[in-house]
């Protein structure tokens, strides 16, 4: 009978690493689970990804990526964007990440291998002194146009996402880099 209080405390423990599609790291604070307000991020869906870049000669306009970002388990939802006018809100020296609307997400877009990857904060309300960061990558498969001197931003060449909505886990639980 002893062991009951013990066993009905990790239930929330046990339903919160259940649904995660990452291994938790050790260091992982318990005050993520002691509050019943946190959820950890677990999966993720783009809505709506769009990227334009400029045709060589187009140095009116620089690249352009926008989409959805929604997150049912933490309630997260929110835009993101990257244009001309974006920042680095990543830490120095590493792959620059860009804010979404939510200052929770970040997003990092590599044009080459069409990779997306997003990054959420875990858990920003719990206490402790490390931060921790979910992240997860999708590969949206595109449609790509040409785009016309006429169009909105000129000559270049906008890829819009075949799918509507791309569903994904995040794949990995890690303190935020400083």
């Amino acid at each position: 009978l002893l062991a009951l209080p013990a066993l009905a405390a990790a239930i929330p423990l046990i339903s919160q690493i259940e649904k995660l599609a990452y291994a938790l790291p050790a260091s992982l604070p318990t005050s993520f689970f002691e509050d019943d307000s946190c959820n950890l991020p677990a999966s993720f869906e783009i809505a709506e990804f769009q990227t334009w870049s400029p045709a060589a000669g187009n140095t009116d306009h620089g690249p352009v990526i926008n989409f959805g970002y929604k997150d049912n388990g933490t309630g997260i939802d929110t835009e993101c964007h990257y244009n001309s006018s974006s920042v680095n809100v990543g830490p120095e020296g590493l792959t620059p990440r860009y804010a979404c609307d939510n200052s929770y997400v970040t997003f990092i877009y590599q044009n080459d291998t069409n990779v997306l990857t997003v990054i959420e904060v875990a858990c920003p309300g719990s206490s402790g002194s490390t931060r921790f960061e979910a992240s997860g990558s999708v590969q949206p498969p595109l449609t790509c146009l040409s785009t016309e001197s006429d169009s909105p931003f000129g000559n270049g060449t906008d890829c819009l996402s075949q799918e509507t909505f791309i569903y994904a886990n995040f794949t990995s639980l890690q303190p935020t880099p400083s």
